[in-house]
């Protein structure tokens, strides 16, 4: 029963000295987001150019001088000191013809990681399968709290249909095994497995849907995963995006009660986000559940809650979610990839934990796949999360 991601200097300008440095940032965008999504996107926005004499990339003549105050010198590899988004700290740009990052290539693929480290379940391999491989931004990851090494692992597929939004492989999180149906150790999501972990919600008050016959604010969960990675922002980066699926075995019978498994991607920052943050939330600011608008592949049920399914289940076949319930109807179903895009400052330092756990119980099994980390040099307005379109 239920109880419940050589330096070129092209020229230098004779005099000592910058002109006016003309910063493009890209045009603004919307705020962070959750939204299914359809492929990954580059790096938005485009960068400043120059503003030496004649509009080419510049050099003071002292050396040692960090003339844009981005940071860098000419001695430590600036190639632009008239431009402070152009320096080796910064991302390189796809498609707007510059050495963003002054390292004598231009509009480089950014570098890959994640080929080997299939069936992994320590956090950097689940870190270099969300695409975070510069080490110039990526200082590290962890994981924490109670969590089992069983209910995480890096994956190149999740069933049959389910397939990475980047590179070789994606995270695959869960309140029950990390496995699908293909795995020897597969177990059915409905009842699934209570691992019998106990953990701190990191934000209790967060409601798992307003206005849906939720309870009070819950401070000890079960079932709890958590991944950490540690960040800095590119010195010409003004956001940042990544991708997940949410998968439950809790649709459609616990959809707005207290047995409610949830999936939250909490930012804290040191200028942006001063406090811990969930950016991860549909459209009524709803953390991500089965109570969430974006639940969509999946059978529709009889509730006005439950009347949301676009997508058939076969979309996520052999994930065990797909499965027969035993009544005729599915075991459970998804939202779909989602993307999350949220702001951040150039250069601030970024601390990322994915958190996925089981309120009111130990079983009926949720799972969230996670991929395609990227930055962006386009301002935003705040976290959203919708479908990828």
């Amino acid at each position: 029963m239920r109880h419940a991601i050589v330096y070129a200097f092209v020229s230098v300008i004779g005099a000592a000295g910058c002109g006016s440095p003309m910063i493009n940032h890209g045009s603004g965008g919307n705020g962070p987001t959750t939204t299914p999504s359809g492929g990954g996107g580059g790096a938005a926005g485009g960068s400043g150019s120059g503003g030496g004499a004649g509009g080419g990339p510049c050099t003071p003549a002292d050396q040692n001088s960090d003339g844009d105050g981005d940071g860098y010198t000419p001695a430590q590899g600036d190639c632009d000191d008239c431009n402070p988004t152009v320096n080796p700290g910064a991302l390189e740009i796809a498609g707007n013809n510059q050495d963003d990052d002054c390292n004598g290539m231009t509009d480089e693929a950014p570098p890959t990681c994640d080929s080997s480290n299939g069936g992994m379940s320590d956090a950097t391999s689940m870190a270099q399968s969300m695409e975070l491989c510069d080490p110039r931004f990526f200082k590290g990851a962890m994981t924490n709290g109670p969590s089992d090494m069983r209910a995480r692992i890096v994956t190149s597929k999740f069933g049959t249909a389910v397939t990475p939004k980047a590179g070789a492989n994606m995270t695959l999180v869960s309140t029950g095994l990390a496995v699908d149906k293909s795995s020897t150790s597969f177990v059915e999501p409905q009842d699934g497995t209570d691992l019998k972990n106990s953990g701190t919600n990191p934000l209790p008050n967060l409601m798992g849907a307003s206005n849906c016959g939720q309870g009070g604010s819950v401070s000890k969960v079960q079932d709890y995963t958590e991944v950490v990675v540690q960040l800095k922002a590119p010195t010409n980066a003004q956001s940042f995006s990544f991708q997940f699926q949410f998968f439950s075995a809790e649709y459609p019978e616990f959809v707005c009660t207290n047995y409610n498994d949830e999936f939250l991607v909490i930012v804290q920052s040191s200028k942006t986000y001063t406090q811990a943050t969930n950016i991860s939330f549909d459209a009524k600011k709803n953390p991500i559940t089965v109570n969430s608008g974006f639940f969509i592949v999946c059978q529709n049920g009889t509730s006005a809650q439950t009347m949301n399914c676009t997508q058939p289940v076969t979309a996520i076949a052999g994930t065990g979610f797909d499965d027969d319930d035993g009544g005729g109807e599915p075991i459970g179903g998804s939202t779909g990839w989602l993307t999350t895009t949220a702001p951040i400052a150039p250069g601030e330092d970024v601390t990322l934990r994915f958190v996925i756990f089981d309120e009111g119980d130990g079983i009926y099994d949720s799972s969230a796949l996670i991929d395609n980390f990227q930055w962006g040099a386009t301002s935003v307005t705040g976290p959203t999360t919708g479908p990828i379109g």
